[in-house]
């Protein structure tokens, strides 16, 4: 087996959430689904995003100089696949799923468990990707939601008491 499907299998055996990064340029929106979601930063508020250089997302980020982020809650399976396809090109609106529209005009997934607008304070390159890392200008969150997992290739749920 090689380092890289070893290093794949780790990563797999990180249980993380599933989020779904959206940017608008030139009166396109666009998004993707990621699991490379973090806080940085709780004072500024920063958070950061790892977007490969080969999606369309990367250059529309890098462009705009924004992005939104939205936690996926558990009945949204739907859009994380949806946002993983490959292919897709940028709309003037939502197509398939249903969206909403933050007070700054960045779209966000309706119903997620949480989400966040971000202008783009530094973009830096690593391997593949981009790592932006975003100053938080908007956020919300919706407490009676439960967020959407992801675990050695298949989504989950948590086991509450």
């Amino acid at each position: 087996m090689s380092l890289t499907d070893r290093f794949k299998e780790c990563l797999g055996s990180w249980a993380s959430g599933v989020s779904v990064v959206t940017t608008r340029h030139d009166g396109l929106l666009y998004g993707l689904t990621v699991s490379s979601f973090s806080s940085v930063s709780l004072d500024p508020p920063l958070v950061s995003v790892c977007i490969s250089n080969g999606n369309r997302a990367a250059g529309m980020i890098e462009d705009s100089g924004w992005f939104a982020v939205s936690v996926l809650s558990s009945q949204q399976e739907e859009a994380s696949n949806y946002f993983a396809r490959p292919g897709r090109l940028p709309t003037a609106g939502f197509v398939e799923i249903d969206g909403a529209w933050t007070l700054s005009g960045l779209p966000i997934v309706k119903d997620a468990v949480g989400w966040c607008v971000c202008d783009v304070s530094q973009a830096v390159p690593a391997g593949d990707h981009t790592v932006f890392i975003g100053a938080v200008r908007e956020a919300g969150a919706d407490e009676d939601r439960e967020p959407l997992l992801y675990w050695r290739r298949g989504y989950r749920r948590l086991l509450l008491p």
